[in-house]
């Protein structure tokens, strides 16, 4: 037996980690179960650490307890395991390396143009330079470097890492995040560090509303060179006025969301010097994220429209670059903008995502204009938002281009050009966090199969350091997003330091009141963020997105760090309740169980025919109520887990009253009669109902979807549970039905229309690239092939075939190893595989109610006919 796939922190090898004391973690290769483990580790050649030998299977989040690590500090280490036979196996090794931890470890400092800003004026791309000779035999070299903006750094001509759009998105005003880089490849005897500097989430255009300069109106970067030589010494060239500096470079606009204006004849002439830069209050701090990075590339069809436009078609709805490479003559011009969709006349077309703003900067008053959609109220000019289009101006013979500085949400590239052009020099680029795909769902239904990957996709387009809605018209981390689709993402990608990132950004948002906007990170426009915030469904994820983190990894400390928040929410919550109307209230004796203050969003984006006044003027007290109660009975679960008894209490009488409350109002005769499948699928995936009612409200769903054609009519909140609640009330055959249901409104009909993502409503009149409604890929991971987690080292595997699906496979790395769960029908039977991942153990249980505990290996089972044997092939 072997460990494999050793992690720290949730991290491949991570260069300038931000703890010392890390968590270590690793799979098990051969062998039935792990009964020991030894850890070894070493800091430059020196033990720093040996566990001995430990008798236990744990093999993830064990505890660094080795010496007092510090910055810099790079740590070699290994780990032994022992297999159920007491053999050890070979170590395996790994290595991280803690970052800069102090804020006395920057000795550099902020720099920026030497420029004045003025208002409603955008300003080209900063370039900043350095020349240094090294002064013997450097050992190694560390760029720490940081931005309020993005930037990105080249040694030498050679670019400094693969990380895209550098440093990410965060609130600005409570975190910014640095990146480390390793750089002794790339030293010389004399050399020339130059940094680039854009707007970015800094105070470039965000949100549906192109709103600019949220954090300040002057960006800034904070590099710092560490080289270590031979002999022991360090030498920092750090950031600061001697830096040479212009804004003469090429690129001459760039916008995240707007897109750049490139004069590719023009070179920064570094004529002036960098100023110095008021430090922020925030210290950096290491992301311990995975990174932006640049992944698959697509290379178009030309179409032309029947206007005679020219269009590329990649193929693929995506979030990315653009990149082009064509011969021209000096002056020649280039436009691209660039879309989701063609319009029904068959033209390229942004209309469904873009909004329009005032050309010039604007205040309070525009923006509540432009929220309430009263944009002709506003003086002055309009532009669209965002605009996502590459102004090029070439240069004379051979012109080679990417986006650098701004990322697009498309499929079509509208072409304007005097340029004979070829399809084959231009490309799209996906851009995202560098997560990997730890699972895969695969069956006979062709349709089924591309639901899995447009889902997958949504996801791509929308994990770029944070969780966001759409790569499109607004970008944002809405909280409601992360909280429906959080168990899907981790079926496909291991989302653990990712998420991990996010919730830090969470608890940065938290008001004292305990409640945080309904974007995180802050975006602006906070008149429509914070008044949603409060909002049931997208502010419990304070709540459910960390618990379902420590059902997913088993990450103890994660849920202690995020105890406090998720306490303050709760707190928050008990202190709303209560009817608004005081006559109601006092005729109620449950009516400190109620909740329905404050502005709630409601289901959201059901089927147009039973959506709701999206304004909130409809009461949202049935919603509300509901995720009082489950927000209350996961707090009390997770308050009685960490050892607080006072708390599990008082969450569990307010996850009780809530109940009772619910049930009072909401339950009659023992069901609910409507027609409106999110009010039959809420109480039953949130434990509204007693025994009796679960089977009368489950029968009643049963109707409503029968008598709408098996086609769907939920929305935001309820689409992930309505195919679970079905098969959980044993009709799987109808949540098949709806999943192979091709009519509109269903996520096939998406499919049957060409979709190569998934749509933000069903009608596909908004975002085409919102993974939200996808969350129903969960169901074909943890139902159809039948794969949970169930704790530390376990699994449960409990496929359930159905619809016209004749075959399925699913395989997920996991915390413990990758476990498989396949079957195909053949004849009048089933043939049941299932792969069980080294030092683990699951029990299986199979529809003709076989129920076997499996160790670790290859299983199969035959129904009608067989038994469940280990395969020894």
């Amino acid at each position: 037996m072997k460990a494999v796939r050793l992690r720290t922190e949730y991290l491949d090898r991570p260069l300038g980690l931000g703890t010392a004391a890390p968590g270590l973690s690793w799979n098990c290769d051969g062998g039935t179960t792990q009964t020991a483990y030894r850890i070894t580790a070493t800091r430059a050649g020196e033990p720093v650490w040996d566990s001995g030998k430990i008798v236990s299977s744990r093999m993830t989040h064990v505890a660094w307890e080795g010496a007092v690590l510090g910055s810099r500090d790079r740590v070699e280490w290994a780990v032994r395991v022992w297999d159920e036979h007491d053999v050890p196996g070979e170590p395996a090794s790994s290595w991280f390396e803690v970052g800069l931890l102090d804020a006395s470890d920057w000795s550099s400092g902020w720099i920026t143009g030497d420029y004045r800003p003025r208002k409603h004026e955008r300003r080209p791309v900063d370039h900043f330079r350095r020349t240094f000779a090294v002064d013997g035999d450097v050992v190694r070299a560390r760029l720490y470097a940081t931005a309020r903006g993005v930037f990105d750094a080249q040694l030498n001509g050679h670019r400094v890492g693969d990380i895209e759009l550098a440093p990410g998105s965060t609130d600005y005003r409570r975190r910014i995040q640095y990146h480390a880089f390793d750089v002794a490849d790339l030293l010389g005897s004399e050399n020339t560090l130059e940094l680039r500097l854009a707007d970015g989430w800094f105070r470039g255009s965000l949100g549906a509303y192109g709103q600019t300069n949220v954090f300040g109106r002057r960006s800034s970067v904070l590099a710092q060179l560490e080289m270590t030589y031979a002999d022991g010494r360090r030498e920092t060239i750090g950031t600061d006025d001697s830096f040479a500096w212009s804004c003469d470079g090429p690129i001459r606009f760039a916008d995240l969301q707007d897109g750049e204006i490139v004069d590719a004849r023009m070179t920064p002439t570094y004529g002036g010097r960098a100023a110095r830069a008021a430090a922020p209050d925030v210290v950096p701090t290491a992301s311990d994220n995975v990174v932006p990075r640049t992944h698959e590339e697509f290379s178009p069809t030309l179409l032309t429209t029947p206007s005679g436009a020219r269009v590329l078609d990649f193929g693929q709805n995506l979030a990315g670059f653009v990149g082009f490479t064509v011969t021209a003559r000096a002056g020649q011009r280039i436009r691209l903008r660039m879309g989701e969709i063609l319009d029904e006349e068959g033209e390229f077309t942004q209309a469904n995502f873009q909004l329009r703003k005032p050309v010039r900067e604007f205040g309070r008053v525009s923006e509540l204009l432009l929220m309430t959609q009263q944009e002709q109220r506003i003086r002055g000019e309009l532009q669209p938002t965002p605009k996502q289009e590459v102004e090029y101006i070439c240069a004379d013979g051979v012109n080679e281009y990417r986006t650098r500085f701004a990322v697009f949400g498309f499929r079509y590239a509208l072409v304007e050009t005097d340029l004979d052009i070829d399809p084959a020099d231009f490309r799209a680029i996906a851009v995202y966090s560098d997560l990997e795909q730890t699972g895969d769902f695969e069956c006979s239904h062709p349709g089924v199969n591309q639901l899995v990957s447009n889902t997958r996709w949504s996801m791509k387009g929308n994990f770029l350091d944070v969780p966001t809605d759409c790569p499109t018209r607004e970008r944002l981390g809405w909280t409601g997003d992360m909280q429906v689709f959080f168990d899907t993402a981790a079926s496909f990608m291991d989302v653990a330091a990712f998420t991990r990132k996010w919730l830090r950004d969470l608890r940065d948002a938290q008001n004292r009141k305990g409640v945080a906007p309904a974007v995180v990170p802050y975006n602006g426009v906070a008149m429509m963020y914070d008044a949603t915030g409060g909002s049931v469904g997208w502010a419990d994820a304070l709540v459910l997105v960390p618990y379902r983190f420590w059902k997913r990894y088993g990450d103890d400390d994660l849920l202690r760090e995020c105890y406090p928040m998720m306490r303050a929410y709760g707190e928050y919550l008990i202190g709303r309740t209560g009817r608004k109307d005081r006559k109601a209230a006092a005729a109620d004796p449950l009516d400190r169980f109620v909740y329905e203050k404050g502005m709630h969003l409601g289901e959201w984006l059901e089927p147009e025919e039973f959506r709701d006044d999206v304004r909130g003027k409809t009461p949202r007290t049935e919603e509300a109520t509901a995720y009082l109660h489950a927000t209350m009975a996961h707090l009390a679960e997770i308050a009685a887990f960490l050892g607080e008894p006072a708390d599990a209490a008082r969450y569990t009488e307010y996850a009780d009253g809530a109940k009772q409350a619910y049930r009072r109002m909401f339950v009659v005769d023992g069901s609910i009669d409507t027609d409106r499948q999110a009010k039959l699928v809420r109480p039953l995936a949130l434990g509204l109902l007693e025994e009796d009612e679960r089977a009368r409200v489950a029968e009643r769903l049963v109707t409503a979807v029968e008598s709408r054609g098996h086609r769907i009519g939920t929305g935001f909140l309820s689409t992930p549970f309505v195919l679970p609640v079905l098969s959980e009330a044993g009709r799987a055959d109808v949540a098949y039905a709806m999943l192979e249901n091709p009519r509109s409104p269903s996520w096939l009909a998406e499919v049957e229309a060409g979709a190569t993502t998934v749509w933000e409503d069903w009608e596909g009149e908004e975002s085409r690239n919102h993974y939200s409604p996808g969350a129903v890929c969960q169901w074909l991971f943890d139902t159809v092939a039948g794969i949970r987690v169930a704790g530390e080292n376990r699994f449960e595997i409990a496929p359930v075939p159905g619809g016209s699906l004749t075959s399925a496979s699913a395989t997920y790395t996991s915390q413990y190893g990758t476990v498989r769960s396949a079957w195909r029908i053949y004849g009048d039977g089933t043939a049941f595989e299932v792969d069980i991942p080294s030092n683990t153990t699951a029990t299986l249980r199979l529809p003709d109610g076989t129920e076997a505990e499996l160790g670790a290996g290859r299983w199969r089972y035959a129904v009608p006919e067989g038994e469940v044997t280990p395969d020894r092939r």
